[in-house]
C-alpha cells in the first residue's frame, strides 16, 4: 500500500513538473523582430537633406524647448494661487514657434486655458481618431536653493535643456507639436482624424480641464481607437535581471483616495495623561494600517508584465514565470521587498498629513490625520474605506474620504492584442532599436483617466530612457532632459504618427 502511495506522489510530480516544463516551452517572446520591419515610405526625420542634420534646425527646436519652460505654468493646490498671464502667455508662444499646426489644425479652448486641436483626416476610414495628450502645467517649486539653475531659465549646456516641466511634461507636448509641424511642413495627411489635448491642470486633478474636454467629445459622439498619454518610460537598470533597457507602454493605472481620521477623546493637563491619549489612539490606529495592508495579488497588467519580460529571463526565471499561477505566493513575497515591486501588487497606504494640539502642557481633545491610497486593479474607494474602519476598530475614531481631493477608482486594462498596441511597439523599435517592449501599470495617475468612457485602449507612455536616478527629477530638483532624449522624442512621435497612418 505504501509502495502504491509513493509511486502515485512520484507520478504525480513527474506529470507536474513535465506540465511545468511544458509552460515553460512556449512561453514564447513577445518581441517584435527589429529585422522584419518595414520602413519604406516614411519621411526619414534623420536623413541627410532634413532636419536633425541641419544645425541650425537642431538649435532651434532646443530653443524651443528651452523657451517653453520659461514659462510660470504654475497648477496650484489651491486654484486661487494659479496666475493666467503665464497660462495665456504659453498659448502666444505654441501659435507664434507652431504656424502651421494653428492655422491648418482646428483649435478649441476649454476652461479658458484647455487647447484641443484637431487634425483632420484626409480619407474617410473605418477607423476611429486617435487623442494625443500632454499637460502644459507643472508643480510648484518646493526650494529654489536645491536648483543648479533657476527652475523656469530654461538652460541649455552641451547636454541638457534644464527647467521645471523638462519632464513632466512640456518636453513631450513640445515633441509633439514639432512632429506635427514637421509632417505638416513635409505635405503629410494622417487618413484619419488625429486629435491632440493639451491641458492646462493635469497636476491638480485635471477637472476643469481634460475632464471637461472629455464630456464635450462623448457628447459629441467622438469614439478614439487609441489615447497615448504621459506615463511609463524606458527604464534602465530598474528592473532586476534585466540587462537592456525596458520600454514599460501603461495599459492600466492604479487609483486615488485619500482619507481623513478624525480622533476625539478627553483634553486635560499633560501632567495627568489617561492610559490613552488623543493623539496616541491616532498613532496606534496608523500604525495598525502600516502593519495590516491590504492583500497583494497578481492582477492582470502585472501578468501582462511578465509574459512580455519573462521570455528575455534567465532560465530560471522563465521557469518560475511561465509557471506563475503555482508560484504565485513566492512571486508576490518576492515583489513585496522592494518599495517600487510591491506598489505594482497591492493597494498602498501613505500617512501625508497630521495635526493635532495647540500647546505642549495640554492634551489636545481632536487629532486629524489624512492617509492616502493608491488602488490596485481589484480593489476599490469603498473597500478601501471598510478596510481602514475594520483595521483601526475604534468607535473614537472616524474615517472620511476627503471630496476635495483629486479621487479615482482604478482604471479599466488596455488591451496588449490590439492593433494599436502594435503600433506603438513598432514604433518603440524602429526609434530605440534593441529594448524589451512591455505593458505595466503606472502607480501615478494621468488625465487621461478621464476618457475611459470614449476608448477602450488608453496607453501611458513617454518616449524616453531613465535612470532610477532620473526619475527623482519629476518632481524634484533639477529637473532636466538630455538634448539626444529630445531628439529621440520627436523621431518617436513623427512614426508613430505615420504608423497610424499606414495601419
Amino acid at each position: 500500500m505504501v509502495k502504491k502511495f509513493i509511486i502515485f506522489i512520484l507520478l504525480g510530480l513527474s506529470t507536474l513538473m513535465v506540465w511545468m516544463l511544458w509552460n515553460m516551452s512556449t512561453f514564447y517572446s513577445k518581441q517584435i523582430n527589429i529585422s522584419n520591419l518595414i520602413t519604406t515610405n516614411k519621411i526619414d526625420f534623420l536623413s541627410e537633406e532634413k532636419t536633425l542634420s541641419d544645425l541650425s534646425k537642431k538649435e532651434e527646436l532646443i530653443l524651443n524647448l528651452s523657451e517653453s519652460l520659461k514659462y510660470k505654468t504654475i497648477s496650484y493646490q489651491d486654484s486661487n494661487y494659479s496666475e493666467p498671464i503665464h497660462f495665456l502667455s504659453f498659448h502666444k508662444f505654441l501659435e507664434r514657434v507652431y504656424p502651421k499646426v494653428f492655422s491648418q489644425l482646428e483649435k478649441r479652448i476649454f476652461s479658458n486655458y484647455s487647447l484641443l486641436l484637431k487634425w483632420e483626416g484626409v480619407n474617410n476610414t473605418p477607423h476611429n481618431p486617435i487623442l494625443f495628450m500632454a499637460h502644459m502645467d507643472v508643480v510648484p517649486i518646493e526650494n529654489y536653493n536645491l536648483w543648479d539653475h533657476p527652475p523656469f531659465s530654461g538652460n541649455i549646456d552641451n547636454e541638457y535643456v534644464w527647467g521645471r516641466g523638462a519632464l513632466d511634461d512640456k518636453s513631450s507636448l513640445i515633441a509633439i507639436l514639432e512632429s506635427i509641424e514637421y509632417l505638416l511642413d513635409s505635405g503629410f495627411s494622417p487618413n484619419r482624424d488625429i486629435y491632440f489635448a493639451i491641458g492646462h491642470d493635469e497636476e491638480n486633478s485635471g477637472i476643469r480641464g481634460n475632464a471637461v474636454i472629455a464630456d464635450s467629445l462623448a457628447s459629441e459622439g467622438i469614439y478614439f481607437d487609441m489615447i497615448i498619454d504621459e506615463g511609463s518610460v524606458i527604464t534602465d537598470g530598474i528592473i532586476p535581471g534585466m540587462d537592456k533597457p525596458v520600454a514599460i507602454v501603461g495599459v492600466a493605472e492604479k487609483g486615488y483616495a485619500s482619507f481623513e481620521l478624525i480622533c476625539n477623546h478627553e483634553s486635560g493637563h499633560s501632567s495627568m495623561p489617561n492610559n490613552e491619549t488623543t493623539i496616541g489612539m491616532l498613532a496606534k490606529a496608523i500604525v495598525a494600517l502600516e502593519t495590516n495592508k491590504m492583500p497583494a495579488e497578481l492582477t492582470d497588467p502585472v501578468i501582462s508584465f511578465f509574459n512580455f519580460l519573462g521570455p528575455e529571463m534567465t532560465i530560471q526565471d522563465r521557469f518560475f514565470l511561465s509557471n506563475s499561477s503555482f508560484f504565485a505566493t513566492s512571486i508576490l513575497n518576492n515583489l513585496d521587498t522592494n518599495p517600487i515591486t510591491s506598489a505594482m501588487v497591492r493597494t498602498t497606504i501613505a500617512p501625508t498629513i497630521i495635526n493635532g494640539g495647540l500647546k505642549s502642557n495640554i492634551l489636545p481633545s481632536t487629532a486629524k490625520a489624512v492617509v492616502n491610497y493608491r488602488i490596485r486593479q481589484g480593489d476599490s474607494i469603498d473597500r478601501v474605506k471598510k478596510h481602514i474602519s475594520s483595521t483601526i476598530n475604534n468607535d473614537l475614531i472616524s474615517v472620511s474620504q476627503l471630496k476635495s481631493d483629486l479621487s479615482a477608482e482604478p482604471s479599466k486594462v488596455s488591451s496588449t492584442k490590439s492593433p494599436e498596441f502594435h503600433i506603438i511597439h513598432k514604433s518603440i523599435k524602429e526609434v530605440f532599436g534593441d529594448v524589451i517592449v512591455s505593458p505595466g501599470m503606472i502607480l501615478a495617475t494621468t488625465d487621461s483617466r478621464h476618457y475611459q468612457n470614449i476608448s477602450k485602449n488608453i496607453y501611458r507612455f513617454m518616449p524616453i530612457q531613465l535612470s532610477s536616478n532620473d526619475l527623482s527629477m519629476i518632481h524634484g530638483a533639477n529637473e532636466k532632459i538630455s538634448i539626444e532624449s529630445y531628439m529621440k522624442m520627436i523621431e518617436f512621435y513623427i512614426h508613430l504618427i505615420q504608423n497610424i497612418h499606414a495601419s
